[in-house]
């Protein structure tokens, strides 16, 4: 028991990074403004874990959820653009917006990658991926887009295996978690968006 005490709180960052990350999702889930404070807190302390791990491109990813927090938190404050009073709402992603945004997310893995292949990672452009990937994911979730959640699904599968190679596995359980919290967060827009469209 003392061994596992020990051990919690030689990795407390990690640990506290986990559970702030789930409690985002919780928040986001349910639409409430405050995810975004609390992912303020989560990524800081994320940026912290890769940079000890050598993760350059998932510690560069979590100083741009830092930035998309703050870009977030305004966009949902603030509400739609057709309306400063209106609350911003959850849609669906454009399809010439999707393809830009699949053809952008691609280019970036590859050009992070490749950068990444300078730095100490051994795994750039698994690495260079997941950053693309979060970018995406960070960036439609702002703007309410409900595909944000199958973005979130794919990425959180894949972090799920690079954090057991990376041997963080406090991260793994905590992507795991993600993983399936995207699940049901994904379920609770759609609920909420076939409510919103019938409201219409």
């Amino acid at each position: 028991m003392q061994d596992i005490l020990n051990w919690l709180l030689a990795n407390y960052i990690e640990l506290a990074g986990s559970l702030l990350g789930i409690l985002y999702v919780i928040l986001a889930a349910r639409q409430s403004i405050w995810c975004w404070p609390v992912g303020i807190v989560n990524v800081t302390l994320y940026i912290i874990v890769f940079y000890s791990a050598d993760l350059f491109g998932d510690m560069a990813l979590q100083a741009f959820y830092l930035i998309m927090s703050f870009y977030g938190w305004y966009k949902w404050v603030k509400g739609s653009e057709e309306s400063a009073e209106a609350e911003l709402k959850i849609s669906n992603i454009p399809k010439k917006l999707f393809i830009y945004a699949l053809v952008a997310t691609v280019a970036m893995s590859l050009l992070f990658g490749y950068i990444l292949t300078f730095t100490p990672s051994d795994i750039p452009y698994w690495d260079g991926a997941t950053t693309a990937l979060g970018l995406t994911g960070t960036w439609m979730t702002a703007r309410k887009y409900i595909e944000n959640w199958a973005v979130w699904i794919f990425t959180d599968t894949l972090c799920v295996g690079i954090y057991i190679y990376k041997e963080l596995y406090l991260t793994v359980g905590f992507y795991f978690v993600m993983t399936i919290m995207a699940i049901i967060a994904y379920r609770q827009w759609s609920k909420d968006f076939k409510r919103q469209e019938e409201a219409v």
